[in-house]
């Protein structure tokens, strides 16, 4: 039961870490392969832009995308991350084992800026950068 709650509190500190990266990120969580929310959320005083059911079937899909990816796995690699823009925010995926960091961010952000965020995320992921 210790061990769960330590790794918990470092996916809540990564969540906060992925917040630190810019001030136009919207939620940065980590989520299971069911689609559960483990750590992280919407940052304080940002109102989602869909309610809570909504989000759950968001993040269960997310969950479902990641599955579908890994069946090509064996011929084209591993997935890093994947990055979609919308209207109204942009998101960015990242794998981390058997769990996905889901990361919402507003959508005046330009692409480098967001590429640059997922590759200082994927350097947190990997121990490059202090969380």
């Amino acid at each position: 039961m210790e061990l769960l709650v330590s790794i918990a509190m470092d996916y809540n500190k990564l969540c906060k870490s992925i917040f630190a990266l810019h001030d136009d990120i919207r939620y940065a969580g980590v989520v299971d392969e069911t689609g559960a929310l483990l750590a992280g959320g919407m940052k304080k005083g940002i109102d989602s832009i869909v309610d809570e059911a909504g989000e759950e079937l968001y993040l269960a899909q997310t969950a479902i995308r990641r599955s579908m990816r890994e069946r090509f796995d064996p011929t084209m690699g591993k997935a890093r991350f994947s990055y979609i823009e919308r209207e109204k925010l942009s998101v960015i995926t990242l794998y981390l084992d058997d769990k996905v960091v889901l990361i919402t961010m507003e959508p005046n952000i330009d692409s480098h800026t967001a590429i640059d965020i997922a590759e200082d995320s994927l350097d947190m992921l990997d121990g490059k950068i202090d969380i």
